[in-house]
């Protein structure tokens, strides 16, 4: 079942109030009303009774719409797109439409807390990118006064931060300090064979060359060695009995669009393990660009070196530099860089396999034919991303919100609701194949929707914002809105 709120217009409530309902619903739970109207709540505890959720006990003080899917006492995590704090002359509405907002997580918890009781534990949180500062990023989405008014009711709520490695830089990207931290909190599951990136082995038995940006190319090659193909992720997560997508509506430059499949990449504890592209072109057995910008070989060639942090100091200063500046001036040039297109037939395999560690994998790692938890995904499109997402998306007042009992359904209900054909998106379309270690979605020819309370077939679903949403510009040759 999926259902579909949209009311295009309607956008966040401002700070303060910590994102409190304006109405003192029956089944609230806490003391605190807002003071401004909050529609985004409203919009949140629609969305949920439109799902038919304990429809007996609506309206009452007994109502628990997630406890069908959320015993009490479990212990639940929310996984948040938080990607990045704020870039320097990024637009408020621009980080909006980047990062999940605060009012979405308050409504979406309440609920949770209500369903799991006094006995669960309740943990958000993702792991951003290398860069990020988390306690910025907290404060800019509102999640941060989210989780200081849960610490203030005595409320089971916490903020994790995923990373076990995290960098600070310098406006001209140079790594100012470094913090590894303990890999207590790291599970290493290996897929072997059952991973989709073992199609992409090369004939000659060379290997296929897998990198993710900013991390050293040797470690990411040795996570995906020979027949090996391992993963690290974050404990909290493969701890928790149930988890939430809780993620954006917006394009994504290397898989197409990021909600909830994309969002199992922020599971990661070690994000040098992650299979972003293949260097070089796709003339020489890469997808990093295509073979028209081949051109660019020596650049990728010097990232490498870069990254490999074997130089002296003062070297490698000056190298993380020039890189930094040559890449921005790439992306000015509007030249498809780091797997940004199309043709990257390695990032979506990537985070495939990461959401179906995350449904079949147990707390120790261990693969199994069933699934191992529950999983929820709830689409933050109040304020959408289109254009070059996920770092610079532009910002569409979408109106919108999605909750669905199946992240794959979700992701595709999202394709349409954006204006794309999801034969388009292989992150979405491929998630639907029956495989060892299958997504619920590929065990069902289809699911009810209800858009704004009515119910709709998938065919029927138009654009939220009434066109295409305007693709990243390596997808304008692919996706509608970008002719």
């Amino acid at each position: 079942m999926i259902s579909v709120v949209s009311q295009p217009g309607v956008e966040y409530p401002a700070e303060g109030d910590c994102y409190s309902p304006s109405d003192a619903f029956p089944e609230y739970r806490f003391d605190h009303v807002a003071s401004r109207p909050n529609a985004v709540y409203r919009m949140v505890r629609r969305l949920l009774e439109e799902h038919g959720l304990d429809e007996k006990k609506r309206d009452s003080p007994s109502w628990n719409p997630l406890g069908e899917f959320i015993p009490r006492g479990s212990k639940v995590f929310v996984l948040c797109n938080f990607v990045n704090h704020r870039r320097p002359r990024e637009s408020r509405r621009g980080f909006h439409a980047k990062c999940i907002h605060g009012s979405v997580l308050r409504a979406l918890l309440d609920y949770v807390l209500i369903a799991t009781g006094e006995d669960g534990r309740v943990q958000f949180g993702n792991a951003p990118l290398q860069g990020c500062d988390w306690d910025r990023v907290l404060r800019e989405t509102g999640a941060g006064a989210v989780a200081d008014f849960y610490r203030g009711q005595g409320a089971p709520v916490e903020a994790r931060d995923l990373r076990l490695y995290v960098t600070e830089r310098t406006l001209l990207g140079r790594v100012a300090s470094e913090t590894r931290l303990d890999d207590a909190d790291a599970v290493e599951i290996d897929l072997g064979g059952d991973s989709l990136l073992a199609d992409l082995a090369s004939p000659s038995g060379t290997g296929p060359g897998f990198r993710v940006s900013q991390y050293d190319p040797a470690r990411t090659e040795s996570f995906h060695a020979g027949s090996s193909h391992r993963y690290v992720v974050h404990r909290a997560v493969l701890d928790a009995d149930v988890v939430i997508s809780l993620s954006k509506l917006k394009t994504h430059e290397k898989v197409g669009i990021t909600c909830g499949l994309k969002g199992f990449v922020g599971a990661v504890a070690h994000k040098d393990c992650l299979a972003h592209h293949r260097f070089g072109s796709n003339a020489t057995g890469g997808d990093e660009y295509p073979a028209s910008l081949r051109f660019l070989h020596p650049l990728s060639r010097f990232h490498d070196w870069t990254h490999r942090r074997d130089q002296a100091a003062l070297v490698q200063g000056a190298a993380e530099i020039a890189d930094h500046t040559f890449r921005r001036i790439m992306r000015v040039l509007g030249l498809q860089v780091a797997g940004a297109w199309h043709g990257n037939d390695t990032c979506w395999r990537m985070a495939l396999d990461l959401a179906r560690i995350v449904h079949h994998a147990d707390r120790e790692g261990r693969m199994h034919e069933g699934m191992t938890r529950t999983h929820l995904s709830l689409i933050d499109g109040m304020i959408a991303g289109e254009g070059d997402g996920p770092l610079a998306p532009s910002p569409v007042a979408a109106g919108t919100l999605l909750f669905s009992e199946d992240v794959a359904w979700g992701d595709r209900v999202a394709c349409r609701l954006m204006g794309y054909p999801v034969e388009a998106i292989p992150l979405v379309g491929r998630a639907f194949e029956p495989l060892r270690y299958a997504l619920p979605a590929a065990r069902a020819e289809e699911v009810p929707i209800r858009l704004n309370g009515c119910h709709v077939a998938e065919a029927e679903l138009e654009p939220c914002i009434g066109r295409p949403f305007r693709p990243p510009s390596g997808w304008r040759s692919q996706l509608p809105g970008g002719r």
